[in-house]
């Protein structure tokens, strides 16, 4: 029975929101600095301010949440952000990459997260975590939200289906994407989605484990230092957008092996003992078609690889093709026994030309290049409700969300 609520939303005023939001994935320090150099109302003063006055008292972290805080509160007094008066929920689309994502923009209990009515897929990192607990306490700025996915309700898709029939309140426009909120506040529209969220047995996290556990964690801390905690404070909450599963897109990593320790006809020869390996001629590019088939490019020359036997295993993360690779491959054949951490081993989003995958082993980088059919959303879900984990690098998640587009203030 999932949790959520409608919150005072803060979004850019339409007149500046093309120069406020930001695309943060991938983005780099050096870069951040060009755009921050370049755009003074980019929401990258909210990540990486700068420092005009280096001699304040403060240690230099200190200093930039300070300015960070003065940065925020310049933007709203100038009117660049914009806080609603009236909590609502939001329904968030983008068109992008050929199709088009609808969700609901909402807040979600941190109690969600916590007793797993929210299903997890991914171990965190206490070190990451750390890193966005202190923005949340520092600035009180909680600006990207949890992807969460949801079994398609009817209910649902009647309310958004009306929503976005009408005028959106917000509409940003990037290089090969289009972004829309639409803000529903009354209260008849706002008890039916909290209440068809209510009767949902679980939702799953897609996208955003290390946000909502930083998120769980400075939540249960604010209660334990309010006195008066009551448990409706926006501490409580975290910021999510609901997607369903039909929504949803999923797209594969492929890997890239450096040094395969033996002979290209050696290292075919272990292949075809576990797949049947069909070389593909005049192609230059090849991803796998079905689930259990690689495409491997080696030598100047793509094959085809599909499985020979079924994998037979009550554990669902032994039947996902990354597993597959991992145990039967990389790690049998290759030896790679971690991909966290062996450096012979490198990833590349499934969004990555693999055009150029294919000239990292033409010009020598690695020595294969293994591409992956993607991970379904119902292989994640089976995942989840069995309490296992993901092998990393296994779902690289569509939408990703730009920084400053919605923002939900937890103090």
């Amino acid at each position: 029975m999932p949790k959520i609520k409608a919150f005072k939303g803060i979004h850019p005023d339409q007149a500046y929101a093309e120069q406020v939001v930001l695309q943060v994935e991938n983005l780099d320090l050096d870069t951040a600095r060009n755009i921050r150099n370049q755009n003074p109302l980019s929401y990258v003063h909210m990540l990486v301010p700068k420092l005009e006055n280096r001699f304040l008292m403060g240690s230099k972290t200190e200093l930039a949440f300070k300015k960070i805080n003065e940065n925020f509160d310049e933007f709203l007094e100038k009117g660049f952000f914009v806080r609603d008066e009236k909590p609502a929920i939001y329904i968030y689309r983008v068109n992008h990459l050929g199709f088009s994502q609808t969700g609901i923009w909402a807040v979600t209990a941190i109690d969600d997260y916590l007793n797993n009515t929210i299903k997890k897929h991914e171990l965190t990192r206490a070190e990451r975590e750390r890193g966005l607990i202190d923005y949340l306490q520092q600035t009180g700025i909680d600006a990207n939200p949890v992807l969460i996915a949801y079994e398609i309700n009817t209910t649902l898709e009647h309310i958004i289906s009306k929503a976005v029939s009408e005028k959106p309140v917000l509409e940003v426009n990037q290089p090969g994407a289009a972004h829309f909120l639409w803000k529903i506040d009354q209260e008849d529209q706002l008890k039916a989605i909290t209440d068809a969220f209510a009767q949902m047995k679980s939702t799953y996290i897609a996208d955003g484990h290390h946000r909502a556990a930083a998120a769980s964690t400075y939540g249960i801390e604010c209660r334990k230092l309010n006195l008066k905690h009551r448990g409706d404070e926006e501490y409580n909450f975290f910021t999510s957008v609901y997607m369903s599963t039909e929504q949803l897109r999923i797209f594969e990593f492929h890997r890239l092996v450096k040094d395969i320790k033996c002979s290209v006809s050696e290292f075919m020869d272990q292949l075809k003992q576990v797949f049947a390996v069909e070389q593909l001629a005049d192609v230059k590019v090849f991803k796998p078609q079905k689930q259990h088939q690689f495409g491997l490019y080696i030598a100047d020359n793509w094959y085809a690889l599909d499985l020979k036997t079924k994998i037979s295993s009550d554990n669902p993360v032994q039947s996902l093709d990354v597993s597959i690779l991992q145990d039967l491959v990389l790690h049998k054949m290759l030896k790679i026994q971690d991909p966290r951490t062996d450096k012979r081993l490198s990833f590349a989003g499934g969004l990555t030309p693999i055009e150029g995958l294919v000239k990292k082993v033409d010009d020598g980088e690695c020595d294969a290049l293994f591409t992956l059919f993607p991970t379904s959303i119902q292989e994640l879900i089976q995942v989840a409700d069995a309490g296992e984990v993901m092998p990393p690098k296994s779902t690289w998640f569509e939408p990703k969300f730009l920084a400053g587009l919605l923002i939900h203030k937890v103090n």
